[in-house]
């Protein structure tokens, strides 16, 4: 089941150790190359250092009662790990990046995009259009498979191909066509570490 990234962000991180909340997820560090959230921000009373962080990979679960790891030491201080200090310093957000496609055409600003919890990667993302194409649609459903390219400051999505016939039956759902993806991402030519073992993945060290 996915869920939209409004519903993780606030919640409380649970230990499975003592049965009670250490803190509250509050925004999420993303890797550019591929579209996952390796760790997320969190802070809370309970913390006595800044920035605090918890893995993606160190949450056991995500259910009603929030984001369970196994114990306090599952949340850190991000200092000294070089894999995670590499992703922080991109700052990259999805919320509001402008979306176009591939004959630089704009379709709108990610308004909000949904997660799969058993691995926190971005499944989908749910582009806001802008004023005038919004008195035609509410909105599009883009589908991580339909993305080409992430930069800085845009995502390039595939242009799908519509017939004039198509288009009068019902143009929303040509929009929406999951097409096969060419991921290329510009942040590959800023990567300051070569040793790792998973050079898309940054994480723990």
């Amino acid at each position: 089941m996915l869920l939209g990234i409004n519903r993780i962000i606030g919640a409380p991180v649970m230990s499975l150790q003592t049965g009670y909340p250490l803190c509250r997820l509050t925004s999420p560090i993303i890797n550019p190359y591929n579209l996952r959230i390796v760790a997320f921000y969190v802070d809370g009373p309970r913390l006595d250092f800044s920035p605090a962080v918890v893995f993606a990979d160190d949450i056991r679960e995500f259910g009603p009662l929030g984001a369970i790891v196994d114990s306090s030491d599952n949340v850190m201080s991000p200092d000294g790990m070089v894999r995670l200090n590499e992703v922080m310093s991109y700052s990259f957000m999805l919320n509001h990046i402008l979306v176009i496609d591939e004959h630089n055409n704009k379709l709108g600003r990610v308004d909000n995009y949904t997660v799969d919890p058993t691995n926190f990667r971005v499944e989908q993302l749910h582009v806001k259009p802008g004023f005038f194409k919004s008195l035609a649609t509410t909105g599009l459903l883009i589908n991580r498979r339909q993305i080409v390219k992430v930069e800085p400051d845009r995502i390039t999505v595939k242009s799908p191909t519509v017939t004039e016939k198509a288009k009068r039956a019902n143009p929303l759902d040509q929009t929406r066509r999951v097409l096969n993806p060419e991921f290329d991402n510009p942040f590959r030519k800023h990567k300051p570490v070569t040793n790792q073992n998973s050079p898309s993945s940054p994480g723990q060290n």
